[in-house]
């Protein structure tokens, strides 16, 4: 099957019906036993032994060009930049660090927006879709820019099926035998911009299936699991899921079950079904070296790396189907509780976590009670730094006090949906995070009481207590429908079938306040003609300069962060989408035991990652002569472009603070959010 039934014009596709009869199932236990010390060099040897037309060499030419470009500004910035770091200077930038076998590599890709009806040559003001009413080409004013084959960056335009081809041949030529796994962080469906063009329902399944079948077509051949994600546009309408049990959300959790078959493990299906979330086990850890790796505290080796998909339609503000995290039935709750079951699953079984989403948490995105959960919940898994002794470990998910070697560790929190590339903290709320009333604590406050509400005795909130202790209703969902193996046809017996979320109480509008005690929503007054869930909904817009905002942030964490022992980076992978290039992030991470320079950190932790990108003007001219293995070039390499020694979140806060000291930095850091090669 062709991607496109009916492609554009001139216009054909080839590349997902090569595989049209693979068998699509994965193992579920990934056990990736090549040796990674050569495959990403090999990788760049295979493309420079290959006979490449002259086309290819002159995109080879026009990328050099852009890295030399790249480096002579990083050079010219090198003293300001770097010239008073306190740490050994990295190697150079060959690979030679992270060509290791302890090194293990993944692939984060977002946002494809797939697009069957976007036209070459057609106008960006009808979101690519006509072709102007004369022949001839106008100005920008007129929105007729450069529509190429592969899309056109910078406008309100989608994904071109050549893009889709391009990106999975590209990633099954040059990526399927050098990676673990996929993380994949939906969005897969067009954007609903189009009024002459209304996206249906089943339009957006079908472009589910059609990236599922790109990913499969990458990857699938060499067994490497590929964790799909549920995104904001992969529903309908767009923003809008409702709650569990209702017929609109059991239909679409089952057809993309259906679409993402072998993707989303058979023991895992009737949680999906219930609530579009799920588990995946992607890699063992290897112990193949001379070490015996184990855990200082109970001995028992660490086996590996265990992916939470997470559902954050859920908690998106924008959601006006269901409401925030507070009340019982909560789908947002539930599946709060449900992550607190995997970590304490995930501490019985030795294994480690990836959580992955597509909104990134935020309190700009998030419902206040949702993000509040969610940076407590993720905080509490969060290891202390290497330096604090075991003594100062602070308490862990199960309420009391234990050695952070003992604890599953969430490594990495990966998310897309902004279309950047960027990264924040999370979790640097402490007073906030520690009160078991999120929203009462803002009640206090706003009536001059002052602090948090009092923690329980323990420290638990009712909904962490009846998930350690396998009571109440979140007992009965561990038994009927987390540990289910099986789909039953009671699974909405626990749902609350079309219910009326509209006339459950949503969170209050708040603002955020800094106060003496620390951060804390504050309610905002609604008029009475105005209910709080259109009020609440109404703030979601974004800041205006999302880099300022977020350095604003960074100012906050650093104040608070050497009173806190737990805090977690979210990174924000950029996406195939052209809204600014098409991009995507190879991750690399500690797979196996090293004597190199990050033997201080656990396995599974986060070292560097590279970001490749496509020149979309150049390949647009090349059009059919493009050669798929060179379609990404390299951009960066975050060690490199920032100087950092590895991902911990003491280097996160390193570098945060040398950004918010020195301006040349601030504007490097703003090109590279919004992909800038110039």
């Amino acid at each position: 099957m062709s991607l496109n039934s009916q492609p554009p014009a001139g216009e054909t596709t080839v590349l997902l019906s090569q595989n049209q009869n693979q068998n699509h199932s994965q193992n579920h236990n990934h056990n990736h036993n090549q040796n990674h010390s050569h495959s990403h060099s090999h990788s760049h040897s295979r493309r420079s032994r290959r006979k490449g037309s002259s086309s290819s060499l002159g995109l080879r030419l026009v990328y050099a060009v852009a890295a030399l470009a790249g480096i002579a500004v990083l050079a010219m910035a090198g003293m300001t930049l770097w010239g008073d770091h306190d740490w050994d200077p990295l190697p150079d930038a060959d690979g030679t660090r992270l060509n290791s076998s302890s090194v293990g590599r993944f692939v984060h890709i977002t946002d494809l927006h797939i697009d069957p009806n976007y036209v070459r040559g057609s106008t960006t003001y009808s979101q690519c879709h006509r072709l102007p009413a004369h022949s001839t080409r106008v100005s920008d004013k007129d929105g007729h820019r450069d529509t190429g084959r592969f899309g056109i960056s910078q406008a309100k335009c989608d994904s071109p099926v050549a893009l889709i081809n391009a990106t999975s041949e590209h990633l099954r030529q040059e990526w399927a035998s050098a990676v673990d796994f996929v993380i994949w962080t939906g969005d897969s469906g067009r954007h609903d911009n189009d009024a002459e063009i209304p996206r249906t329902f089943g339009e957006i399944i079908e472009q589910n299936r059609l990236a599922a079948s790109a990913m499969r077509s990458a990857f699938s051949s060499h067994g490497v699991p590929v964790v799909p994600n549920i995104g904001n546009n992969d529903i309908s309408p767009h923003n809008e899921l409702a709650a569990p049990g209702h017929k609109r959300a059991r239909k679409t959790f089952r057809l993309l079950a259906d679409v993402w078959d072998g993707l989303v493990p058979k023991d895992q299906l009737a949680t999906f079904l219930y609530g579009g979330y799920f588990a995946r086990d992607v890699v063992d850890y290897n112990y193949s070296h001379n070490y015996n790796y184990k855990s200082s505290a109970s001995g028992r080796k660490r086996r590996g790396l265990t992916v939470l998909s997470l559902n954050t339609i859920y908690w998106y503000r924008a959601n006006a189907k269901v409401g925030g995290c507070a009340a019982e039935d909560s789908p947002g709750l539930a599946q709060l509780a449900w992550i607190r079951y995997q970590m304490r699953r995930a501490r019985q079984r030795n294994r480690d976590l990836i959580l992955m989403g597509h909104v990134v948490p935020s309190r700009d995105n998030y419902r206040p009670t949702c993000y509040h959960g969610y940076a407590r919940t993720v905080t509490q898994m969060v290891p202390p730094p290497p330096t604090r002794s075991a003594a100062e470990s602070t308490a862990d998910s199960m309420g009391k006090r234990a050695d952070p070697d003992d604890l599953p560790r969430v490594h990495a929190q990966l998310y897309g949906h902004s279309n950047v590339d960027i990264w924040a903290f999370v979790g640097h709320e402490v007073e906030w995070l520690a009160s078991t009333d999120p929203l009462g604590a803002a009640r206090n406050l706003s009536t001059s009481t002052g602090g948090p509400a009092a923690p329980d005795s323990d420290g638990r909130l009712w909904w962490e207590k009846e998930v350690d202790e396998e009571t109440g209703r979140f007992g009965s969902m561990i038994r009927e429908i987390w540990t289910a193996s099986t789909p039953s046809e009671e699974l909405a017996s626990l749902a609350d079938s079309e219910r009326d979320w509209a006339l459950m109480p949503d969170d209050p509008p708040v603002e955020y306040v800094q106060t003496p005690a620390g951060l804390f929503p504050v309610p905002i007054p609604v008029s009475s003609e105005t209910s709080f869930s259109s009020s609440f909904l109404a703030q979601k817009a974004l800041p205006g300069d999302f880099v300022e905002s977020l350095l604003k942030e960074f100012e906050r964490v650093l104040v608070k962060a050497p009173k806190q022992p737990r805090l977690g980076v979210t990174t924000i992978s950029p996406s195939i989408i052209p809204k600014y290039v098409p991009a995507f992030r190879v991750f690399y991470y500690a797979r196996a035991p090293s004597r190199r320079q990050w033997k201080h950190l656990p396995l599974g932790s986060l070292l560097d990652y590279d970001v490749y990108w496509a020149n979309l003007p150049e390949l647009n001219k090349l059009g059919k002569r493009v050669e798929t293995s060179e379609f990404f070039q390299l951009l960066y390499r975050f060690s490199t472009a920032y100087r950092v020694g590895d991902l911990s979140v003491e280097s996160y806060l390193h570098w945060a603070r040398k950004l918010l000291e020195k301006k040349s930095l601030r504007k490097r850091f703003r090109a590279l959010t919004y992909l800038n090669t110039q």
